[in-house]
């Protein structure tokens, strides 16, 4: 086989191999694609429950201060009771006195309670703000998963169809290139076979001598990048030499 039929070979070689790096990385990587998806959906859900308990505690305390309040309304009809019974002005004054301490611990609670209130209408927001956002999340997220669930069900069909075309086109190589081929490949990041242009190799970016670019361009032999050592090929689009 000629130079450039093995470098048409190569070059399908590689791109087939890069394939099927992807695809095992996606089903290698899926799993925990999912856990974190899940994760997130899990995070929006903690979010509402935090704001809901924070809700749950502002109408516990101000049902506590409600009753404190009602306390005091009570403590100053009692004593309204009390007047009637009185004999002396002494004991007159002191129920009143007493009444007038009461009256402003209702002010008192009566503006802690409208300060809750103003709470808890910005914590029933709170709420809604945050249920919406986990609606939202989950009916997004739920999408990601099933998309990624189908994808993993196709995903040993598309292997097989992959390595199936690497069979056919391993057989066409030569022995020798290929045992390069499969060196590079594991040195240089699965990237063993790079593009020339304009005198740069694309696997490093740095330019190669005039002489061995024209080499590349021939395609007579099998030429290597002197930087990197990638084999290096060009390609004829349209009639025209890219490289």
């Amino acid at each position: 086989m000629s130079a450039p039929e093995q470098l048409k070979c190569l070059h399908e070689l590689q791109t087939v191999d890069q394939e099927i790096a992807e695809i095992e990385r996606f089903r290698d990587s899926a799993p925990e694609q999912v856990k974190a998806l899940e994760a997130n959906v899990e995070r929006h859900r903690l979010a509402v429950e935090e704001r809901e308990a924070e809700l749950k505690k502002l109408n516990e305390t101000r049902r506590a201060k409600e009753r404190e309040l009602e306390e005091h309304e009570a403590h100053i009809r009692k004593n309204k009771e009390r007047m009637n019974a009185v004999k002396t002005n002494e004991e007159y004054h002191a129920i009143q006195k007493e009444n007038d301490a009461q009256r402003s611990f209702i002010e008192e609670f009566e503006d802690q309670i409208l300060r809750i209130m103003d709470d808890i209408e910005g914590g029933e927001l709170a709420v809604r703000t945050a249920k919406e956002r986990y609606k939202e999340v989950e009916k997004k997220i739920r999408s990601q998963i099933e998309g990624i669930t189908a994808e993993l069900e196709k995903i040993n069909e598309r292997l097989e169809t992959k390595k199936k075309f690497r069979e056919q086109v391993y057989p066409c190589i030569d022995r020798l290139l290929l045992k390069r081929y499969e060196k590079l490949r594991a040195q240089t990041s699965g990237i063993a076979v790079a593009r020339i242009i304009k005198g740069t190799c694309q696997g490093c970016h740095m330019n190669v001598p005039p002489q061995v670019y024209n080499l590349v361009i021939r395609s007579e032999e099998i030429i290597t990048c002197p930087n990197c050592h990638r084999i290096l090929y060009y390609e004829v689009t349209s009639g025209q030499v890219v490289g």
